[in-house]
């Protein structure tokens, strides 16, 4: 019926076979070899008769028994390997932060534990005196009795630890253990103090060979270490705090303090930090009233040059150096007790009474992870944090202490930064198209669109931005489209402007903009640039050409062009539901076809030589193109939808529609068959459950993945069958592939973040990838910077903003613009021609 009512139309739905993508990507899946004049074993019990008769046993050869021992290994070996691939093939959940490990009971009472990570190991103090190794994902190695009496334990790291490992404290003072946990030094009774006197808490500071105790009587200490760390000396007299009705010394950290960078000692005492001169060895600042009530723990963030403390008012507070507040975190709904900065990252773990540990993000200013304290299923009060320990090297856990038990969780980084753009990213793609390249080959960018009107080309290789297009914000894209081997690109704004301009300055100068025609004629709402690239070698010669003359090519260049056989039609659709094919030079209509009347054209793909459309009339339609004739477009079949197609990719004989309706909450993917291939569906509660942000797919290794607004990237088979379920920490904005390796960038706020295939794709896909040939990496070095008489003020302001955004190298100059303030040294330097490093 389908057939004969498009046949009545006039359409002829005989599909011809290279209208589609040859599959030029199917490598074989390398297994077992078949080994020649060998005998074949489908059971290993077949062969087990061999091994049970003694008397066939012993009347085969040597060879024999070799033989039939190396064809039973074999085959078993095939059987594991076999398990072990379908047990990967399923779907896996990864989650970006912090997860469950491993839980561990102290039945006598979890005293302290203490990271030795030289010697890759972690030391549990409980109770009864004992000390308990554990390797650092929590196997238990052995248990030993400690030397002393002891409640409290610490590492003491680089040279120092050479030979006395930890410092132990107790009822009898301070004891320095050796790596092997024997005592190799104890401190002498102290005279005066009163009976049942010990030590709170301490903090090494191998830097300065120093030892900072915290006494009962809400003292400090100073001890340094002599004889290369075998034993302790006390210096001076301990410092006590002023008087407080709350005070008591909770928590030890160290940090420099600006101008000179002076390590100084800060003191948790009640609702107020002390900070103490460690060279002077002097108190000589009091901040009283930091919270509202006690502050449980304080830490040092480097990477932000901060100080973080949490309180049980439930807060989490970032502190500039001269006690100025910077942020506050608020997300717990009980008193936090613990918190961690994770080293050499800008995260902040914290613990709280509510029952979640949450991770906060100094730079971005928010949260970025939680997770359950009760994912063991204990009760309340067994799961109550009193210390976080970071992890002591990377790959190691962070350890949450509680009165009874250890849990260890594990921190998975599923992305890295790539880039860091000055205004939140709403479009990323990538250019030119995967997949395969060509030799020679050219470079692959990221295109990148911002809320504030810019557009950015970015090297996908190293994050280095080539070249940028600074609009204003009422120039908001809607669309992008770039064309590499041209070096061109067209924005669609979202007021219906088409801007072309010349990619191959820095920054793009606008060629011409077309203006939408005034209402009631349609406006335009999509664009795509579909790309027909039978000459790689006359694209790259075209892109070298392109960049050779800054993208302003004589005359004989462009009829060189002209003459290639490479084509790329922009393509408009329009809210009336019509498609045109834009001129490349003037970007005036040279062809336009009715295609989703009456509602509006949603989203346009492509594949080599055909274009995907879906409208505001619930249906799909596939067009042919024809990119040497004039009327280019010839609809070839049309797919009908329940709810609106929001998100398109193709790949093969395969359309993959993402589809959404936010009234009924119905999100989900659907590939369409081309030819005689079947729809594929995927279970319901496979889904997304919010906006589809992102879709694309990854030809060589026939993959798609899709973003949602649910935190999710959701990567899915050839089939539409899930594979990974990645869950992050934000809203990525935007998806795409970047590399034929399966390399994923997601756009979350104003950063670019790298996925990178070994973190997600199982070992049957990294095993076919080994048989492909790495393309060579093309070197893409940022642009020069244009002539300053070409910039206004307006755009170089912008320009020393991106560079501080990115955290690019200054360089040094003497240029300075005429009648304002002076440039930072690295603009002076790029108005010279000098490249970003």
């Amino acid at each position: 019926m389908e057939a004969e009512a498009w046949e009545a139309e006039g359409y002829n739905l005989v599909l011809d076979s290279d209208l589609y993508d040859a599959d030029v990507y199917d490598v074989p899946d390398p297994g077992l070899l078949t080994e020649k004049n060998e005998l074949t074993f489908t059971e290993p019990s077949q062969v087990l008769p061999f091994l049970t008769s003694s008397q066939q046993w012993q009347s085969l050869t040597p060879r024999a028994r070799a033989r039939r021992l190396w064809l039973l290994l074999r085959t078993s070996l095939h059987e594991v390997v076999e398990k072990e691939k379908r047990g990967e093939l399923r779907v896996a959940r990864l989650t970006h932060g912090l997860e469950p490990l491993r839980r561990l009971e102290v039945a006598a009472g979890l005293r302290s534990v203490a990271q030795d990570p030289v010697g890759g190991r972690f030391v549990v103090l409980d109770g009864a005196g004992r000390l308990h190794l554990h390797k650092e994902d929590g196997w238990a190695q052995e248990t030993l009795l400690a030397p002393v009496g002891l409640t409290g334990l610490v590492t003491v790291l680089g040279p120092l630890g050479a030979v006395g490992r930890f410092v132990g404290w107790g009822p009898a003072g301070l004891a320095i253990l050796r790596p092997n946990l024997s005592l190799l030094w104890l401190s002498e009774p102290r005279v005066g103090r009163a009976p049942g006197w010990a030590p709170t808490c301490c903090l090494p500071v191998p830097d300065l060979r120093l030892l900072l105790v915290a006494e009962m009587d809400s003292s400090l200490a100073l001890w340094q270490f002599r004889s290369g760390g075998r034993r302790l000396v006390l210096r001076g007299s301990p410092l006590h705090p002023p008087p407080s009705p709350t005070g008591r010394l909770m928590r030890l950290a160290v940090g420099p303090v600006p101008p000179h960078h002076v390590l100084r000692c800060f003191a948790a005492y009640g609702s107020a930090v002390l900070t103490f001169d460690l060279h002077a060895w002097t108190l000589v600042d009091v901040r009283w009233d930091l919270h509202k009530t006690t502050i449980s723990d304080l830490a040092y963030c480097e990477e932000v040059e901060a100080m973080v403390t949490a309180s049980r008012d439930s807060t989490v507070k970032v502190w500039e150096a001269n006690w100025q507040i910077r942020m506050v975190f608020v997300g717990h709904t009980g008193p936090v007790t613990a918190m961690a900065v994770l080293p050499n990252t800008t995260l902040v773990v914290s613990a709280s009474q509510d029952g979640t540990l949450r991770t906060w993000d100094l730079q971005a200013a928010a949260q970025v992870g939680e997770v359950a304290l009760g994912y063991w299923g204990q009760d309340k009060l067994s799961r109550r944090v009193g210390r976080l320990l970071a992890p002591a090297r990377p790959g190691w856990p962070v350890l949450s202490l509680c009165s009874s038990s250890m849990q260890l969780w594990s921190v998975r980084e599923l992305y890295s930064p790539l880039a860091q753009l000055p205004a939140k990213v709403l479009h990323v793609q990538v250019a030119p198209a995967l997949p395969a390249p060509a030799h020679p080959s050219l470079p692959t960018r990221l295109v990148c669109a911002c809320t504030d009107g810019s557009v950015y080309l970015l090297s996908a290789a190293t994050g280095r931005i080539v070249s940028s297009l600074l609009l204003e914000p009422e120039d908001c894209a809607a669309a992008v489209a770039y064309c590499l081997p041209r070096e061109a690109l067209w924005l669609l704004t979202k007021a219906g402007h088409l801007v072309r301009a010349n990619a191959a300055r820095c920054p793009m100068s606008v060629l011409h903009r077309v203006c939408p025609p005034p209402p009631p004629a349609p406006q335009p709402c999509c664009l795509h640039l579909y790309s027909h690239l039978t000459d790689l070698g006359g694209a790259f010669s075209s892109w070298e050409v392109v960049r050779q003359h800054q993208g302003e090519l004589r005359r004989s260049a462009v009829a060189c062009a002209c003459k290639n056989k490479n084509r790329y039609l922009p393509v408009v659709g329009h809210m009336d539901g019509t498609l045109s094919v834009l001129d490349w030079l003037s970007s005036k209509t040279v062809f336009q076809t009715e295609a989703h009347s009456p509602g509006p054209v949603v989203a346009i793909a492509s594949t080599w030589n055909s274009i995907v459309s879906s409208g505001g009339d619930l249906t799909v339609k596939m067009w042919r193109v024809f990119p040497y004739a004039e009327e280019s477009l010839s609809l070839l079949r049309t797919f009908s939808c329940c709810y609106p197609a929001v998100a398109l990719c193709a790949l093969g004989r395969r359309v993959t529609v993402g589809f959404e309706d936010p009234d009924s909450a119905t999100y989900g993917l659907v590939q369409f068959g081309l030819g005689d291939s079947p729809r594929l569906d995927h279970r319901p509660q496979d889904d997304p459950t919010d906006h589809i942000t992102g879709l694309c797919c990854c030809p060589t290794l026939k993959l798609y993945a899709c973003s949602s607004l649910d935190c999710t990237i959701r990567i899915w088979t050839a089939e539409n069958r899930l594979l990974r379920l990645l869950q992050l920490n934000g809203a990525p904005q935007a998806l795409t592939f970047c590399s034929n390796s399966g390399d994923l960038v997601l756009a979350l706020g104003s950063r670019l973040c790298l996925v990178s295939h070994r973190l997600y794709l199982p070992t049957s896909y990294l095993v076919k990838k080994m048989c492909w040939k790495v393309p060579d990496m093309v070197d893409d070095p940022p642009l020069p910077l244009t002539s300053q008489e070409s910039l206004t003020s307006t755009q170089l302001q912008r320009l020393s903003n991106l560079h501080r955004a990115a955290s690019l190298r200054s360089h040094t100059g003497l240029l300075n613009p005429p009648g304002g303030p002076p440039f930072p040294p690295w603009v002076r330097a790029w108005l010279r021609g000098a490249l970003w490093s």
